[in-house]
């Protein structure tokens, strides 16, 4: 016969979460009922006593099984059993001896009960009742002896108190192994809980002291309890430098005025955090480090119990790359405006030059006119330089990029420079000998180098100061050019650098950041491109920028040419652009403007072609026939078909056609997308009959 415990455990305990006192209620209910009725009645008959107290004993037994019963509905009726216990041993105090009988040992129990059931003052109370009621049976027993049923016989009694002593001890025993069982129960759930509490704190520290981001612990009175190890890598500060919060926003923004609202925003973030129930949203903070530099971070908290965790994330870098994309999307979307408009104009003074040229050639000798049109022409020329200043802000400008000697070149302009600048201001050369060619164009890079060394001398001043341009050899690795030069494409290798440095009066970061916009001056309204067309020439180049400068301290700009292998070919005189004699022939003329096929289509037939015009690619390849053309002269930006892509289709048609390209952007840019394929010439606009006829002859020479 097998006992089914988890049954027994059921009746027990049958509900989830019971409390002892509720599992001590239930068993002192149902085993208080059982001994009654099947243990204490029968054994009283042998002893003889009064019926009444078997009765009471009966009805006292069955009232504890109903209790029990009460107990699988949720009623616990404690205080009635102690009740009903009390009033069980007064009744069966007459008929039990009275206090020579065996009836003390049941008030062990009924004192247990007061200990278990009841807590605080009920507990008092209870007690208090518990000793009245002993003492009045007492004193009834001595003063109406009578009223105390004898034992009959000494056998009687002596197995009335081993009875007695059994059931009590069995009840002590119950309540007493149950009150252990818990107690060790409870111990064990407390030593697991606290190992888990002590594993999930040294995993939550290790977590905390190891995290990638910095953190903070702070209590409510704004204390610093705790800070990370990457606390102390990003920002310098220890837990020992920042007592408490004060202490950090004193260190974080030595500036006054700026820790005032940093701080007084943090506060009111906080406040509402906790108003709402939520963290603190992270709000960027750029703060001073112990070394000194100012890194921005993202800060956010939460409140945990009385304890702030505060987490904090540095987006420097990320601020430094937003800038730098910023600065180069507005850099080049005014470059892309510069590019056009400067491409509208110099069709325009296309159109004005080639007519212009044309009138002169019509003009008799000693015409009172002539000079007109030759101050004309000049005024024209200096449009055109115009153009080309903003097609090389844009960079796009036309670029007759060679092996170069950059030592060689500032060497040619010190004369230039010389007088340029303020008779105070000393210019110094610190040029490193033996530095590899560099492929530039040297005159827009005698532009560079005046823009730079003419802005040094204006922000020396009327003061005396000094300019150094020094050049020097640098090889940049990968991880160089991310840190000094980042977001510019360069490769990594070796590079000529130019360095001009100047003790004036620097800049601050708001003027820094500005420098390249064009037209903006410190010096009152803006003059011209300056910086922004050297960006322009530097980056046509695929050269690296770096500036460093602080205000009073002077500034130093760097520039970086990718160093070359050719080897510098030595200066020659212009090649001669004259005419070698009439021309004949037909020429297919493409341009979408119309008064450029008239400039450029009477120039044509001033050298002796016959010209045949088209508006588009599209029409040109109409008109194009494969030998009937001596020559292509064709515009590269056209709607519908480009001039690119008709270049590319005439070529596919008759590889032996003669191409003259017409542009007002660099010739570099032009042909970087024929997919190897070379016209036969290339001029830039806008042109004079000159420049068209030492095209004309290179092509057909």
């Amino acid at each position: 016969m097998s006992i089914n415990l988890k049954g027994l455990s059921t009746w027990w305990s049958p509900d989830a979460g019971s409390t002892i006192e509720r599992r001590l209620f239930r068993g002192l209910a149902l085993v208080g009922g059982l001994l009654s009725i099947l243990v204490v009645v029968p054994l009283n008959f042998p002893q003889s006593l009064p019926g009444f107290v078997n009765g009471s004993v009966l009805t006292f037994g069955l009232l504890c099984l109903g209790l029990f019963g009460a107990t699988f509905r949720g009623h616990y009726g404690m205080k009635l059993l102690f009740f009903l216990h009390l009033a069980n041993l007064d009744v069966i105090w007459f008929g039990n001896a009275g206090s020579q009988g065996s009836i003390g040992m049941f008030l062990i129990t009924a004192a247990m009960y007061l200990v278990i059931f009841f807590k605080g003052r009920t507990r008092w109370l209870m007690l208090g009742l518990y000793l009245v009621n002993g003492l009045g049976l007492l004193w009834i027993e001595r003063l109406r002896p009578g009223l105390v049923w004898p034992f009959p016989h000494p056998e009687g009694r002596f197995l009335d108190l081993v009875t007695g002593f059994t059931l009590s001890s069995l009840v002590c025993v119950i309540i007493l192994w149950t009150v252990l069982k818990e107690y060790h129960q409870e111990r064990e759930r407390l030593g697991a809980s606290l190992a888990a509490q002590q594993e999930s704190e040294f995993r939550f520290r290790s977590l905390v002291a190891n995290a990638p981001i910095p953190i903070c612990l702070a209590n409510a009175q704004g204390e610093i309890g705790f800070v990370n190890q990457r606390f102390e890598q990003v920002l310098g500060y220890t837990r020992e430098d920042l007592p408490d919060l004060e202490a950090w926003w004193e260190k974080a923004y030595p500036n006054p005025h700026l820790r005032k609202g940093a701080a007084t925003h943090w506060a009111e973030a906080c406040a509402k955090a906790v108003a709402t129930g939520t963290t603190v949203p992270p709000a960027e903070y750029p703060v001073v480090c112990k070394d000194g530099r100012t890194a921005h971070l993202e800060i956010q908290a939460a409140s945990i119990g009385d304890q702030w965790l505060v987490m904090f994330t540095d987006v420097s870098e990320r601020r430094r790359g937003e800038e730098s994309l910023r600065q180069t999307q507005k850099l080049e979307s005014l470059g892309v405006l510069a590019g056009g408009i400067a491409h509208d104009f110099n069709n325009l003074l296309s159109a004005m030059l080639g007519n212009l040229n044309l009138a002169q050639m019509k003009l008799t000798p000693g015409s009172a006119s002539g000079p007109y049109l030759e101050n004309m022409e000049g005024t024209i020329r200096k449009a055109a330089e115009l153009t080309r200043q903003m097609l090389a802000y844009s960079g796009r400008g036309h670029f007759v990029v060679e092996p170069m000697d950059l030592n060689r070149l500032v060497t040619e302009i010190t004369h230039l420079l010389t007088v340029s600048i303020s008779k105070r201001v000393r210019l110094e050369y610190d040029l490193a000998p033996g530095l590899p060619a560099i492929e530039a164009d040297s005159a827009q890079l005698q532009q560079v180098v005046m823009n730079l060394v003419t802005n040094a001398s204006e922000a020396i001043g009327e003061t005396e100061g000094v300019i150094q341009i020094a050049t020097s050899l640098s090889d940049f690795g990968e991880q160089e050019i991310e840190t000094v030069l980042p977001g510019q494409g360069l490769e990594p290798g070796p590079y000529v650098t130019l360095r001009v440095t100047d003790t004036g009066c620097g800049m601050e970061p708001e003027v820094q950041a500005r420098i390249f916009d064009p037209f903006f001056s410190t010096k009152g309204s803006g003059r011209g491109l300056g910086l922004s067309a050297m960006l322009g020439i530097v980056r046509g180049h695929r050269a690296g920028l770096e500036i460093h400068s602080d205000a009073d301290l002077g500034s130093v700009f760097q520039i970086h040419f990718r160093a070359s292998q050719a080897k510098v070919v030595s200066s020659a005189g212009p090649e001669a652009g004259a005419r070698k004699g009439g021309y004949h022939g037909k020429v297919l003329l493409v341009d979408d403007e119309a008064d450029l096929r008239f400039s450029f289509g009477s120039m044509l037939q001033h050298l002796g072609f016959q010209v045949v015009a088209a508006r588009d690619g599209v029409e040109a390849l109409e008109r194009f026939q494969k030998g009937e053309f001596t020559l292509v002269f064709m515009d590269l930006t056209m709607p519908r078909m480009d001039g690119k892509e008709a270049f590319l289709q005439m070529k596919a048609r008759d590889s032996e056609v003669k191409v003259i390209l017409a542009s007002g952007y660099s010739e570099g840019e032009a042909i970087e997308t024929l997919h190897g394929l070379r016209p036969t010439g290339f001029i830039q606009k806008p042109f004079d009959l000159q420049a068209l006829t030492g095209a004309v002859d290179r092509a057909l020479g």
